[in-house]
């Protein structure tokens, strides 16, 4: 009998120590190739990773051949434009220093809109244009957004989140998509 609780105590710690494995969070990654480059995410690449996505193979498609890609955003509530931003930045850079080590550079323009009026990222009324490159449209919790995803329409990258987490997790899923990584191995 003795014995029978001991082997039971084991199993019950034994797969406490492995649900406590499959759950450790991964928050950075290195990329063969680009030496000893690590990038950094905020959240674990897990949660990311399982942001739907319409078609990640059209949106890593259409990245790959542009040179210039518009970021676009509903400048009207504060929340989001500070969500945006923090998006954005994150973004970015970990996809400047991808394309840094694959020999492509992208510019990179911002325009925003407020009760009908556009501008660009210097503050500059100007008349909206119809985008021919690609766009990259971030939409907000408090800026329409319906869901939590990375979707490609046309030309456009929708990059939605219903809250500042799933805006910065939909953001990473877009640079992961980008960087081609579909799983992460442990």
């Amino acid at each position: 009998m003795k014995r029978i609780v001991i082997i039971f105590i084991a199993v019950i710690l034994l797969s406490g120590c492995l649900e406590q494995e499959q759950e450790k969070e991964i928050k950075s990654i290195m990329i063969p190739g680009h030496g000893q480059q690590v990038y950094e995410f905020s959240y674990d690449i897990k949660k990311s990773l399982a942001i739907y996505s319409n078609d990640p193979v059209g949106i890593k498609g259409l990245v790959w051949n542009s040179s210039k890609i518009n970021i676009v955003f509903n400048g009207s509530n504060e929340d989001d434009n500070a969500y945006f931003r923090v998006v954005l930045i994150n973004t970015i850079n970990k996809l400047q220093a991808f394309f840094a080590y694959e020999g492509k550079l992208i510019d990179y323009d911002t325009f925003y809109f407020v009760d009908g009026q556009w501008y660009n990222e210097s503050i500059d009324k100007i008349n909206k244009t119809e985008f021919s490159d690609t766009v990259i449209w971030l939409v907000g919790p408090n800026t329409g957004a319906k869901e939590t995803a990375v979707n490609i329409e046309g030309n456009i990258i929708y990059i939605q989140g219903t809250s500042y987490e799933n805006m910065v997790l939909a953001g990473d899923k877009f640079a992961l998509i980008v960087m081609g990584v579909e799983r992460i191995e442990k």
